[in-house]
């Protein structure tokens, strides 16, 4: 018998940031059904990276403290040339951590996605179908799915207010829209394998390594536990199916580990793509993740993108659905399509140096970045390599750029409350939120903040305390006193005193009132 359902938003594909942006919206009180042709989570080797922003999220879904087994800090990344020269670090700025948690950290996928589906199914807002597959999508202005029962064959129609899609790179959503990639050139096939190291001590880098070795680049990622990945890029001539058996798979082990010290848990080989989406909208029809945008692994980012492709997508479809302007959902592809277009940019780029096989280019490059290493510049933080938002919902300068600190992360201090030591979102909420520090506000401010629906958090003397000092430091270096934050922590605007923030409530009361 056919069945008819309906829901406020419809979310296919239920990887990581499908489930992700379903446990946001049931947070927030919409009504979700997510859809995913798998019974189970993806098994197969993917990302093992996030960042403090990612983590910050899984925090504001209420699993953060549930991860400890499944998560641990990133360790730095060297680049080293075939003769074993360093080439380059990368590392992430030392505590105290400016958003609540260390900068890069690394996991084990499958254990945090059968948390985040297990966190959906709590929900007294979130219908999670899966083994159901998306065969029909009708009229994205109104969107309607035909879904099919991948063991009964059994038909369902779903009306839904909003349809995304987080159904991968060969997204039926985007397909069915007709939308089409932007290719930014990198194409490079790699064999990804995951190792559980046995009992005992091995001679394996204390670091994470990128080899830049002509004769076959190659990467090594520490992950949770015993957990390590190689990845070995596939040369020219090679097939998956040669390279992708055990007896291989353990030659180009040999050089760290012994068949019996170790087991291969699981090995895969991909394309790695550097894509963006055309549009990531058509009508009530959105993409989120890997079905809009596709990034070289270099840097861990193509996971950690689309899991702030939800949290930017989520507040503004919830705030939408509970009777906000939808104004604020053509902000999704203006803020995130530059961002992302920039992050593989500069990722690709350094797919490029890692992959480079020709000998002449190979000297040509080890030189360049020696002496830069020599003369004391070989060092990158991470996160001082990504832009942030730079349009959208954010304050405007008076020549209508963006303000300072516009568009970033906002901190996440630790605070006192009742004498516990908490993490200030914990107190905010998935709000807009007005944090101040030893600065006095208006009651007329403090009125208009409250018709906004602005969490008020003020910091000083005989008020609420932090605890490192990372809020009070960060807008000191931006000559500020008070942040207006969104509800996906993004920086709306930086105020030095009460008139600032009046002209930051007129800013977001355009927004939000329009």
């Amino acid at each position: 018998m056919l069945q008819n359902i309906s829901t406020e938003v419809a979310i296919v594909g239920l990887g990581p940031v499908g489930i992700t942006l379903a446990n946001i919206l049931g947070n927030s009180g919409i009504d979700v059904v997510g859809i995913d042709a798998r019974d189970d989570v993806y098994s197969m080797p993917r990302a093992v990276g996030m960042d403090h922003e990612v983590m910050r999220v899984f925090q504001n879904i209420g699993i953060a403290e549930n991860l400890a087994s499944v998560v641990s800090e990133y360790r730095d990344s060297i680049y080293r040339a075939a003769d074993g020269a360093v080439l380059r670090r990368f590392t992430s700025p030392p505590p105290p951590y400016r958003l609540g948690w260390p900068a890069y950290l690394t996991f084990v996928q499958p254990e945090l996605e059968r948390k985040l589906r297990a966190r959906a199914t709590s929900s007294d807002t979130i219908r999670l179908l899966t083994g159901s597959e998306v065969i029909a999508l009708e009229n994205p202005e109104s969107p309607r799915l035909t879904l099919r029962n991948c063991k009964t064959g059994a038909i369902t129609e779903l009306s839904a207010r909003f349809v995304v899609g987080c159904d991968g790179g060969a997204s039926f959503i985007r397909r069915s829209l007709g939308i089409k990639f932007e290719d930014l050139i990198f194409d490079q096939p790699w064999l990804v394998v995951d190792v559980l190291l046995g009992d005992g001590d091995f001679d394996l880098p204390e670091t994470n390594v990128q080899f830049c070795n002509p004769a076959r680049p190659h990467t090594f990622v520490i992950c949770p536990g015993r957990l390590r990945r190689w990845e070995f890029m596939m040369l020219p001539g090679e097939t998956a199916d040669e390279l992708d058996q055990p007896e291989r798979i353990w030659q180009l082990l040999s050089p760290w580990l012994e068949q019996g010290q170790a087991e291969i848990w699981r090995s895969a080989t991909y394309r790695f793509h550097a894509l963006v989406a055309e549009s990531w909208r058509v009508g009530q029809v959105f993409l989120a993740g890997d079905a809009c945008h596709m990034t070289p692994p270099f840097l861990a980012q193509g996971m950690v993108q689309g899991i702030k492709d939800a949290a930017n997508l989520g507040w503004k479809l919830a705030y939408v659905l509970k009777g906000g302007s939808d104004r604020v959902l053509a902000t999704y592809q203006q803020e995130r399509r530059p961002l992302v277009h920039k992050v593989i940019s500069i990722t690709k780029d350094l797919g490029h140096v890692i992959c480079e096989l020709d000998a002449e280019k190979v000297k040509c490059r080890d030189d360049e970045l020696k002496v830069l290493a020599a003369a004391g510049r070989g060092t990158v933080v991470r996160q001082e390599l990504f832009p942030p938002i730079s349009a959208g919902v954010i304050a405007l300068d008076a020549a209508g750029a963006p303000a300072p600190g516009a568009g970033e992360a906002s901190p996440q201090p630790w605070v006192l409350v009742a004498g516990n030591r908490v993490r200030l979102d914990d107190v905010t909420g998935w709000n807009f939120a007005l944090l101040t520090c030893d600065l006095a506000i208006s009651q007329d401010n403090r009125d208009r903040a409250k018709s906004l629906n602005v969490v008020l958090c003020e910091f000083g003397e005989h008020r609420l305390q932090e605890d490192e000092g990372v809020l009070q430091e960060w807008l000191a270096s931006l000559g500020g006193r008070a942040v207006l934050a969104r509800p996906d922590h993004v920086v709306f605007g930086v105020a030095a005193d009460d008139n600032g923030v009046g002209a930051l409530l007129d800013q977001l009361e355009a927004w939000i009132k329009t």
